[in-house]
């Protein structure tokens, strides 16, 4: 029994002195690639965290120019409207114009 003992302590001591280096290396292998990812995950967040905010300032430059172009665009209108009254106008100054004109000649 107590060979057994021995044989199961010197296998234990054995095996101790292969698994325990392999199971050290490969923590250590774990911790620096644990670190490594860590680093490329910082880098991927701040190229992701730089592109959205060109993205955002891209975005604020086309809100701009949508909002110049529409403040244009309803400029226009109230001039074409405003044009477009005057020439009313005319027409209706011309008319009572011509129409003075006719009587005078009638007359």
């Amino acid at each position: 029994m107590t060979e057994a003992w021995e044989m199961i302590r010197h296998v234990a001591e054995v095996l101790g002195m292969i698994f325990l280096p392999i199971l050290g290396w490969m923590l250590l292998t774990l911790t620096n690639h644990s670190k490594k990812i860590i680093l490329l995950e910082e880098r991927v967040n701040e190229t992701i965290t730089h592109r959205l905010s060109q993205l955002e300032e891209h975005i604020d430059e086309v809100h701009q120019k949508v909002d110049n172009t529409y403040k244009t665009i309803s400029q226009m209108s109230v001039e074409i409207n405003n044009f477009k009254h005057t020439n009313e106008n005319r027409d209706k100054k011309l008319d009572s114009i011509l129409e003075v004109v006719q009587q005078m000649s009638k007359k």
